[in-house]
């Protein structure tokens, strides 16, 4: 474990006084023994005037240290490292421009002791769906593909489609319908069979192949009707930007979001050489299913295998703080951050690859969760407060997820909301 960084909140910056400056000097001025005159009564009352404030000012700088360094989310990941139920991670919180608290913990697998750092990838699951989400809104933005046309009018093979125990579909989903799980497509959630299974977790296919077979695929629903959580749904809108580009999904997510956010290492395919990336294990081996140590690696699963870290993580949440600019470059438009932050559908939280809290039809807080093989990520970024917190980390045995997931979403919320 190593790395840790520390920052005050921005209400005092760098140069907030020590808790102990100018008290001891403060208490040297009122030692007074005689009556003082009206200009020394005075000066006394400014004096004690000073020194309340500079104590007040003292107060507040402890309470908002205390803030950050007893933070709920750095004591489980410790423990976490320090019981060996997880092999390494990483945690950003920020807030606004600022950063509250960085480290990073543990190795990068139990083949590869190096300790984790900045620059180690970690596999974010269905963290993707958000940067996907991003990618798809850029190219809706300018007018390369439309929210609400159907899918058949790019990918053909989506043209006949059936519904179970219903027959024939009367239309392919739209954009809008598999950004927000709503498109009928089959669902992991609620069992795949092993056909289904291949279509988004064999990582040899390419993206072209595994939505040729999803499409053949009975849907769940009619389109728009009914929330099924997707991953196969998401390959679908890869495969449509794709084909409507012309490039690669990884080459528009680049141009269309990790250009302009200044990614260095964030990416659907660590390169076969890069040995700084982290991977967890099962049954006391590096886990196999993880999406790079495929052989060949081809299927960029579009919302659940984007490899990034925290560092350029935080960029994203930046950007979507500061109305879709991030320095002086406007990746998403205010228009189309407001499709992004919305929740076209009723009767579920998931806008378009975001759960959203809202209150009174005002979006709050955005937040994803993301689990493959024995990887894990944790994403939330509070739009009231201005502050975002990211986890990523990889498990010993990812069959003891579950309560691990709560623990740090849990401390994680904390950070958040405080």
């Amino acid at each position: 474990m190593q790395n840790t960084r520390y920052a005050p909140t921005k209400s005092l910056g760098t140069d907030a006084p020590s808790p102990h400056e100018g008290l001891a000097e403060n208490s040297r001025e009122v030692e007074i023994y005689r009556m003082p005159s009206y200009s020394e009564n005075r000066d006394l009352k400014l004096t004690n005037s000073r020194n309340l404030f500079n104590l007040g000012l003292a107060i507040l700088f402890i309470a908002q240290w205390t803030a950050v360094v007893a933070n709920p989310v750095d004591d489980t990941l410790v423990e976490l490292i320090r019981s060996e139920q997880a092999v390494g991670a990483q945690a950003y919180i920020g807030e606004d421009e600022i950063l509250v608290f960085e480290r990073n913990y543990g190795v990068r697998s139990i083949d590869d002791k190096t300790p984790v750092d900045s620059e180690t990838l970690f596999c974010v699951g269905s963290c993707s769906k958000p940067y996907a989400s991003a990618a798809i809104l850029s190219l809706v933005e300018t007018g390369v593909l439309d929210l609400h046309s159907p899918i058949s009018e790019v990918l053909p093979e989506f043209s006949n489609l059936i519904i179970a125990q219903s027959g024939k579909s009367s239309r392919a989903p739209n954009l809008l319908e598999l950004l927000s799980h709503r498109g009928g497509i089959y669902s992991q959630k609620r069992g795949m069979n092993r056909r289904q299974a291949r279509w988004i977790r064999d990582f040899r296919l390419p993206l072209s192949q595994s939505v040729s077979g999803i499409a053949k695929e009975t849907l769940l629903a009619k389109p728009g009707i009914e929330y099924a959580y997707s991953g196969a749904g998401y390959c679908v809108l890869g495969r449509v930007a794709e084909v409507a580009v012309g490039d690669s999904f990884e080459e528009v997510f680049q141009h269309r979001i990790g250009q302009p956010l200044s990614f260095r290492r964030t990416t659907y395919f660590p390169e076969r050489g890069d040995r700084n990336v982290a991977a967890g294990s099962f049954k006391g081996k590096v886990n196999p299913a993880t999406p790079h140590l495929s052989n060949p690696f081809r299927l960029p699963l579009i919302g659940g295998s984007l490899y990034a870290t925290g560092q350029e993580s935080s960029r994203f949440a930046r950007m979507i703080l500061q109305r879709g600019q991030f320095g002086n470059k406007q990746v998403l438009t205010p228009d189309t951050l407001r499709s992004f932050l919305s929740l076209p559908f009723e009767g579920h939280p998931y806008g378009l690859g975001w759960s959203i809290r809202d209150e009174n039809g005002r979006a709050i807080e955005l937040s994803h969760s993301g689990s493959l093989a024995s990887s894990r990520a944790s994403m939330r970024i509070n739009l009231d407060n201005g502050r975002f917190g990211i986890v990523f980390y990889t498990l010993a045995n990812p069959t003891q997820s579950q309560e691990i997931t709560k623990q740090l979403n849990r401390a994680l919320i904390q950070m958040v909301r405080q």
